[in-house]
């Protein structure tokens, strides 16, 4: 297994070609059933680069997931530093938090293979994910976190609200909302439609969760 800085430019494509073909296979068959020589067919390289890129299929698998959230949390850095620089309003709440929905809802439309990937490791309690879930997504929901504090300390949040249980919330509504479309019920009817009509979508959610629904 090599790691991706000891990696020659030229052994850049052929990696990200294996990575991508392994993507859509975790997506659709799962982890377990999805093959090395499956991959490989798909990404119409040997599969002994399966092994020298990855050391594996489990590798890969946990790889996928690693890549995809560093990028996540790379945007959330970009949220938390310009909330950062501004005095704590409520107008730079909801700059912050209308910037983190807008995040959410371009990863998700970007990346639906990965986030069905981890859907599914979530509902099997973490088998292969546990550990980047426990450092870098934590990482990134305690600054996440941090904006409600200091709204809340600013007095510009209600202090009665959970700033933990609203990322939840948040986030998960976010990912349910797409899993609901995925299902293609006859109930989605005069549902958002994506990626057409991101911009309302994200408009309904920030107002959801910033307004409410009273009056």
């Amino acid at each position: 297994m090599n790691s991706l800085k000891d990696l020659k430019p030229e052994e850049l494509g052929p990696r990200q070609k294996i990575i991508e073909a392994a993507t859509v296979l975790f997506a659709h068959e799962g982890l377990h059933g999805t093959s090395t020589r499956d991959i490989a067919r798909e990404s119409g390289l040997n599969v002994s680069l399966i092994s020298y890129y990855f050391g594996g299929k489990e590798n890969l698998y946990k790889t996928v997931i690693q890549e995809f959230v560093l990028n996540v949390f790379s945007h959330i850095e970009n949220v938390i530093n310009e909330f950062e620089q501004d005095e704590v309003s409520a107008k730079s709440i909801e700059r912050a938090i209308r910037s983190l929905i807008e995040t959410l809802v371009d990863m998700r439309v970007a990346n639906p293979h990965v986030v069905k990937i981890l859907t599914r490791e979530k509902i099997s309690g973490l088998p292969f994910s546990r550990e980047i879930h426990e450092t870098m997504l934590t990482n990134a929901g305690e600054k996440i976190e941090s904006i409600i504090a200091h709204g809340q300390k600013a007095g510009v949040v209600n202090k009665k609200i959970n700033s933990r249980l609203f990322l939840i919330c948040l986030v998960e509504g976010v990912m349910g909302y797409f899993n609901m479309l995925d299902c293609q019920c006859s109930w989605n009817k005069g549902l958002y439609e994506m990626p057409d009509q991101r911009k309302e979508f994200t408009n309904q959610i920030s107002t959801l969760f910033l307004e409410g629904i009273l009056k």
